[in-house]
C-alpha cells in the first residue's frame, strides 16, 4: 500500500488527508491517526511535504470538530427532545444530560483541550460543547492547541520512523488500549458511584 501510496501526485495525498481529518470528526471509529502516520511516514521518504501533510491534516480536523460543534449548538437541543419522544427515550435519562451540561460547562475549558487525545470521544465532546453553550472563540481556541499538538506528535512520529513501521503502529495501537482501558474504568465508576447513592437515598 504504501508504495503504491508513494507513486501518487502529492496533490491527491493533500487532498486525501483534509477529507481524512474531516471525515473521523463524524465516525470516529474511522482509523484517522493511523492514516495520518502512514502518510507521515511517506513524507519521510520524499514522496510529499512533511509541512504540507501536518497542515492538511489539522485544517481538515479543525474544520470537522467546528462543523459538529455548530451541530450541537443550533440543533442539540432539539436531537435530545426527538430522541427522548422516540421509543429510545426510555434508554435516555434525560435529567442525567441536563446535569452533565451543567458540570461540562464548568470543566469544558479542559474538556476540550484533552478532547484530542482522547480516541473515541472527539466527535461526543465537541457535540456537547456546542450543546452546552461553550463560547465559539473559547472552543476554537483550546481546540486548535490540542488539534495541532496531538496531529504534531502523530507527524513526526510517523515521518521519523524511517523503516520500522512496526514499532509506530505498535505504539499507536498501545496508546489506544490504554485511553480505551482507562474510558473504560472510569464509566464503571461513575456509573457504579450512581447507583450506590441511588440506593442510600430515602425513599
Amino acid at each position: 500500500m504504501i508504495d503504491w501510496l508513494t507513486n501518487r501526485p502529492a496533490i491527491l495525498i493533500y487532498g486525501f488527508l483534509l477529507f481524512n481529518a474531516f471525515f473521523e470528526s463524524f465516525f470516529p471509529p474511522y482509523p484517522s491517526d493511523a492514516l495520518v502516520l502512514v502518510f507521515s511516514f511517506i513524507a519521510g521518504q520524499g514522496a510529499c511535504s512533511v509541512y504540507i501533510v501536518y497542515f492538511c491534516t489539522v485544517i481538515g480536523s479543525i474544520t470537522g470538530i467546528m462543523v459538529i460543534y455548530y451541530l450541537g449548538k443550533t440543533r442539540g437541543d432539539a436531537l435530545i427532545n426527538f430522541l427522548a419522544r422516540s421509543f429510545l427515550g426510555r434508554f435516555i435519562p434525560v435529567r442525567l444530560i441536563e446535569r452533565a451540561k451543567v458540570k461540562f460547562h464548568h470543566r469544558s475549558g479542559m474538556v476540550v483541550f484533552l478532547n484530542r487525545f482522547i480516541p473515541g470521544m472527539r466527535a461526543p465532546i465537541c457535540f456537547a460543547a456546542g450543546l452546552v453553550g461553550v463560547e465559539g472563540n473559547t472552543f476554537f481556541l483550546f481546540s486548535s492547541i490540542s488539534v495541532s499538538l496531538w496531529n504534531f506528535f502523530l507527524v513526526l512520529a510517523g515521518f521519523y520512523v524511517g523503516t520500522n513501521w512496526e514499532t509506530a503502529q505498535s505504539f499507536l495501537k498501545t496508546y489506544n488500549l490504554i485511553i480505551a482501558s482507562l474510558i473504560i474504568f472510569i464509566v464503571l465508576i461513575v456509573t457504579v458511584s450512581y447507583f450506590i447513592r441511588r440506593k442510600r437515598r430515602p425513599l
